[in-house]
């Protein structure tokens, strides 16, 4: 009653926050699923599931693996255990292996292996980590033609994934 009792501006502002919330519950609700696992359901089986209390939920794979790799690539770098060297060769090598599942699953019949997607995941992420610490902190711009090169390989793969499915 007090805020109808100021002006009309303040009981809009209450029913634009209404709205808000009510449109951003629906948005959650819309998305939910994808928040740990960006799979659509009949790709599910790329993803490790889990139970959070009754409810089962599903992580990516691959996934799984990148976020705690990223983590363990900035602390290295962090450490400073290795040189910029070493750091380019592994930014450079590590992400090969990932790009291979992915290849070996997306043109041949076969579902491939979570555990491998989670392992290969943490070797990307290992890389984007270190990486990340080179390019942000470190200012070796190296690293972007590193990734350059696996953008331009990632474009070549999904166009052949393209033209084998159309």
């Amino acid at each position: 009653m007090a805020r109808i009792l100021f002006t009309g501006r303040v009981l809009l502002a209450d029913v634009e926050r209404d709205v808000l919330k009510r449109e951003l519950r629906k948005g959650i609700a819309e998305t939910r699923r994808y928040l740990l696992s960006h799979h659509e359901p009949e790709e599910y089986d790329r993803c490790h599931r889990v139970r959070i209390g009754s409810r089962p939920v599903h992580l990516c794979a691959r996934c799984s693996g990148i976020y705690p790799g990223i983590l363990v690539g900035v602390g290295w770098f962090l450490l400073g255990s290795g040189s910029a060297r070493i750091h380019l060769v592994l930014i450079a090598i590590l992400p090969i292996f990932a790009l291979v599942d992915w290849a070996i699953t997306a043109f041949r019949p076969i579902s491939g292996s979570n555990a491998v997607r989670t392992i290969t995941g943490g070797l990307l992420g290992i890389a984007y980590g270190l990486g990340l610490g080179r390019l942000l902190l470190g200012g070796d711009l190296r690293v972007l033609v590193v990734g350059a090169g696996y953008a331009v390989l990632a474009v070549i793969a999904l166009s052949q994934q393209r033209s084998r499915t159309s």
